[in-house]
């Protein structure tokens, strides 16, 4: 244990550093450590409100980091209070519930962002109730956006946060469906998610959306739609819609059929620019005939992943799928056909043959049997006299060299085909059997 007297020592022996020193020094511990080490000198004081000055923006906050401290209630709303000036945006994880309502006498005006991901073995009166709500209500006046998981709440009060534009709801078991029309008609919300274990909430609750027609993202699971009394038709007619993401395990064809191929009429529903899948396909030969239904496609991205049942094998695509759905989506710009085994480089080709707009063709984690498909590739561009730019390549992690960017045919190829071996960090969800449908702006 630390006493006084020995972080009164450790505080002289770190003043006789300079400020920059110090600076990095006080920047390696935590938000809390930052404020204690902060009250024992005004020089360290002044370090720390400079930090938090240009750094401070987002603040996670954890049991761990109070309880080592052995912090008292005065304590952490003191340290709360300090740091607010600063924030926008605050996370609560697994933190003990009771440490926010102490916070209830106070306004934090300047946090617009507020998430409290519970801790689902909390019970009683530890865990975030209805109550809660109205206190975030209070003590965080101009809340825009705001996440729950793992909370005993109703939904009752959630239509009170007048400025909320994003609401996410995980693992919240005990919504009540009655208080879906007044979020959906009270809220002007741009985004919406609710896609993780709310089994309680089905379509009957979510064919409110529509009352909700600023609404550009959301993200909801299949049993959301519930096959029997299908909602994706009055989704796809929202007029703001840009993004809807929806979680499946089972009902991946039933779910792509009716968005690919809906049932009113043209013009009627949103146009869709891109599509974004990550899973693996029992069927892939249905999946691929439904997605040439979307023959608006700009952006086409498909994450394989590896069959456990197979021994961790890439799922294996034929090439008379692929060329299919290459003469189909002809309109393609961007190309994601990612951890899949190819069963020649010709059906590939078909894309680079067949879409003229085609800039990017992403390969990563694939096999396309090697160097032979980047040589085809470059006799097929060579032909391609309507190009203006080259094709980017990506070949991370596929069967491809990466030293193949050396290669003399290639560097005297640099106006047809650009190859990028370098690590692609796009902002993906990766999650098995999400389906992600982008719309014409």
């Amino acid at each position: 244990m630390t006493s006084a007297t020995d972080t009164e020592t450790t505080a002289t022996s770190l003043l006789e550093l300079n400020d920059d020193v110090l600076a990095l020094i006080v920047r390696q511990l935590n938000v809390y450590q930052q404020f204690e080490i902060g009250r024992l000198n005004r020089r360290l004081e002044s370090i720390v409100q400079m930090l938090w000055r240009t750094r401070v923006r987002s603040v996670v906050l954890q049991d761990e980091m109070f309880r080592r401290s052995g912090s008292n209630s005065r304590q952490f709303v003191a340290f709360i209070l300090a740091l607010a000036p600063h924030m926008e945006r605050l996370s609560f994880h697994h933190l003990d519930v009771r440490r926010l309502r102490l916070l209830s006498s106070h306004t934090l005006e300047g946090i617009h962002s507020v998430e409290w991901l519970g801790d689902g073995n909390r019970r009683g009166r530890v865990r975030f109730v209805d109550e809660d709500v109205r206190l975030l209500r209070r003590v965080f006046p101009h809340l825009r956006r705001l996440k729950l998981r793992s909370c005993q709440i109703t939904g009752k009060y959630l239509c009170d946060l007048e400025h909320l534009s994003e609401l996410c709801l995980d693992d919240c078991q005990y919504l009540e469906s009655q208080h879906f029309r007044d979020i959906f008609r009270q809220l002007k919300l741009r985004k919406f998610d609710i896609m993780e274990d709310c089994d309680e909430v089905n379509c009957c609750d979510l064919a409110d959306l529509q009352l909700c027609p600023t609404l550009e993202h959301i993200k909801i699971a299949d049993y959301h739609l519930c096959m029997e009394s299908d909602i994706t038709q009055q989704l796809l007619r929202l007029p703001c819609l840009q993004k809807l993401s929806i979680y499946s395990k089972n009902f991946v064809f039933d779910v792509l059929s009716r968005i690919a191929r809906p049932s009113s009429p043209p013009g009627a529903v949103k146009l869709i620019e891109a599509f974004r899948f990550s899973g693996i396909l029992h069927d892939y030969g249905r999946f691929f005939r439904e997605l040439g239904n979307l023959r608006q496609l700009t952006r086409l991205e498909l994450h394989g992943q590896a069959e456990e049942e197979e021994g961790g094998r890439l799922q294996c695509l034929q090439d008379q799928i692929l060329r299919q759905l290459a003469s189909q989506l002809r309109n393609l710009t961007d190309l994601h056909l990612c951890g899949y085994q190819l069963e020649s480089p010709l059906g590939l080709l078909e894309f680079v043959i067949n879409c003229r707009q085609l800039r990017v063709l992403d390969i990563t984690r694939s096999k396309c049997h090697g160097e032979s498909f980047v040589w085809s590739c470059i006799a097929v561009l060579a032909k391609q006299r309507w190009r203006t730019q080259p094709l980017e390549l990506w070949i991370r992690l596929s069967d491809i060299s990466p030293e193949i960017v050396h290669s003399p045919r290639c560097l005297d190829n640099v106006k047809l085909i650009k190859i990028d071996t370098k690590q692609i960090g796009p902002n993906m969800d990766y999650s098995s059997g999400v389906l992600k449908f982008s719309f014409v702006r």
